[in-house]
């Protein structure tokens, strides 16, 4: 007769309460209640019993995932003693069991499971790889960079999105060339990951990222780009100020903007070169500006202040919001000179100089200049065309009180 009837189903609590090993075994095979046989595996991995090793694996196999991730559980709450038998269920003919096994091995860790999950990251179940790469992504101080770098060319799009993101975990620099090469798998998926783990291996990968914006491939130079405008360690710096010696615009492009948000000092002098260049294209000046703005130094201002009137329209608008972002109150009156420049430059300035006003670092003077050109600056902007012609009046900037 049964130890459990379908009238009388086993107590885990009290069966767990009582150290009973064998009544938890026996309730982890009770057929009529999956949630009983899963709370018995929770049970067993608990009492850290190594007699509960052979029954857990064998409950890799019920029909209830539920009941399998218990087990998984379990075994890896056991652990040691575990181990072995988990490895050679990495062998099983049941997709559903190597995978429980891999996930149990994950949970210990144990640097014998090492090269059976090597091994596992050809299984022909995708679900399989992807938890042996996610493990192998754990064991930093193993070998798993070559194993990894490997998966990146997996036939499935999960176990490479898998890789790239176990690799970029991992940080190592040795991985950055075959990140770079998936960038142009035409996945974008797969690309993404490999985006992020560039970015996240930050400043060892600069100067290989750099060199990808020159790729023949467009999914190379744009995701290059786009894990370079992930990168703000100091530490990049000086690549960043390098590239923007190169022959490639779309290289000073990013550098540029890349210098802003990083927000070195060292960055002023090679960014106003870049701005101040003729024949630089019109976007990396920009940039330059705009970068020049963010990093905040003093330095940048007299040749700002030069672009507000003798540079292009587009100049001195990205010369005089720059100027706003520094604060400095040498660009007030330069700035009100502006205010009757065209619409876009005017309002450029106004701003700017609402910003510097609210900066706090106005001395008497500098305040009162500034205050003497409040109705100028807030003036509504009318843009009109009476009997055939164009007045293009105000401004129309909000002025603080």
């Amino acid at each position: 007769m049964p130890l459990f009837g379908h009238g009388n189903p086993p107590n885990v609590d009290g069966l767990e309460a009582k150290g009973d090993i064998g009544g938890l075994i026996k309730a982890l095979g009770y057929e009529a209640d999956s949630g009983i046989r899963e709370a018995a595996a929770g049970a067993l991995g608990r009492t850290g019993d190594p007699r509960a090793v052979k029954p857990l694996v064998g409950a890799f196999s019920d029909a209830d995932g539920d009941v399998r991730t218990a087990a998984s559980e379990a075994l890896g709450l056991i652990g040691d003693p575990a181990v072995e038998p988990l490895i050679a269920a990495l062998g099983n003919v049941d997709e559903e069991v190597r995978k429980s096994a891999a996930i149990a091995l994950s949970k210990i860790g144990d640097p014998r499971t090492l090269d059976p999950l090597i091994g596992a990251l050809k299984d022909p179940s995708e679900g399989v790889r992807m938890i042996a790469v996610d493990t192998l992504a754990t064991m930093v101080e193993a070998p798993v960079v070559e194993p990894l770098m490997a998966a990146l060319g997996d036939w499935n799009e999960g176990v490479r999105v898998h890789a790239a993101d176990a690799l970029g975990r991992i940080g190592d620099v040795r991985a950055v060339a075959a990140l770079i090469a998936a960038l142009g798998a035409g996945d974008s998926f797969v690309g993404g990951a490999a985006v992020a783990a560039l970015s996240r291996i930050g400043v060892p990968a600069v100067g290989p990222l750099i060199a990808a914006l020159k790729d023949s491939d467009r999914d190379v130079r744009g995701g290059a780009a786009e894990a370079l405008g992930h990168i703000d360690d100091h530490g990049a710096v000086e690549p960043f100020i390098r590239a923007l010696k190169d022959g490639d615009w779309h290289v000073h492009l990013v550098a540029a903007e890349a210098l802003g948000r990083i927000g070195d000092v060292l960055a002023v002098d090679p960014l106003v070169a870049r701005f101040e260049d003729e024949k630089e294209v019109q976007h990396v000046r920009k940039a330059a500006a705009d970068a020049l703005g963010k990093i905040g130094d003093a330095g940048a201002v007299e040749p700002l202040i030069a672009a507000l009137t003798g540079g292009e329209g587009w100049q001195r608008k990205a010369a005089a919001e720059a100027l706003g972002r520094i604060g400095d109150p040498r660009a007030v009156g330069p700035l009100i000179g502006n205010l009757k420049d065209y619409l876009d430059v005017r309002k450029a300035a106004a701003q700017a100089l609402v910003a510097i006003y609210r900066s706090g670092k106005l001395g008497p003077e500098e305040r009162a200049l500034l205050l003497s050109q409040r109705t100028v600056i807030s003036e509504e902007h009318r843009d009109e065309f009476p009997f055939g012609s164009h007045e293009d009046a105000g401004i129309g900037v909000d002025f603080p009180d």
